[in-house]
């Protein structure tokens, strides 16, 4: 699966747990691209955030080689 691809292919579709789906959505992500959109400190805040949402997530992307997309991009403005 290609990078874009992934980004933009709902988490549903992914192979992610049903609890981590059910996190995501009470978040209000649908798909990894409207995750990394946000600054870490955005989303650790979110209502239904859980360190085990977040380490699913960082494994899901280590895998893939795309952990780097968590880092907060120097000079973006988040918002």
């Amino acid at each position: 699966m290609e990078t874009a691809e992934c980004l933009d292919k709902p988490l549903t579709d992914l192979g992610f747990t049903e609890e981590f789906c059910d996190r995501s959505k009470t978040m209000g992500f649908l798909t990894i691209k409207e995750i990394i959109a946000l600054s870490p400190e955005n989303i650790v805040t979110r209502n239904g955030f859980s360190y085990t949402w977040l380490g699913e997530l960082s494994e899901f992307l280590d895998k893939r080689k795309l952990l780097h997309l968590l880092q907060p991009v120097p000079g973006k403005s988040y918002g």
